[in-house]
């Protein structure tokens, strides 16, 4: 008997895109956690900073795991933090050259996975299927 519960399948494709993206991250030997990798997506390949907070907010994290991330990240040579001149209090994070390559890599990895995943679809379903996903999520933002 086939599985209609479409929540089901969701998840599922959630729970082998994290598997995948690990497994690459291994492969690679990049020395992030899969967990911590939206900091490097939230943070500039170009070395803007961002202020704590706002990293924070933005990662929808409390900002005592973010200290914790960030200073495992600073101590292997990472992540830059910076005093902000006007506010002792706020701190500014930068991504380091370094990380810049860590960056780079979680894109390419997360482009391997969507070619993986539209593989059989051709380019009219491909959009339908963005198409119908984009107006499932908008109905159920509208819930909340």
């Amino acid at each position: 008997m086939q599985d209609k519960c479409i929540i089901r399948k969701i998840n599922e494709i959630c729970n082998i895109s994290d598997k995948y993206i690990i497994k690459r991250i291994n492969e690679e030997r990049l020395p992030i956690l899969r967990n911590h990798a939206p900091l490097f997506y939230i943070l500039s390949g170009d070395g803007t900073p961002l202020l704590f907070n706002e990293i924070a907010n933005i990662w929808k994290i409390s900002k005592s795991s973010l200290s914790d991330i960030i200073v495992k990240y600073e101590n292997q040579g990472l992540i830059k933090k910076c005093s902000c001149s006007e506010d002792k209090r706020s701190v500014y994070i930068s991504l380091t050259p370094e990380a810049n390559i860590i960056k780079e890599k979680l894109y390419e990895i997360e482009d391997e996975f969507f070619n993986l995943l539209q593989k059989n679809f051709d380019k009219d379903q491909w959009n339908t299927f963005e198409n119908d996903i984009e107006k499932a999520l908008s109905n159920l933002e509208r819930m909340l």
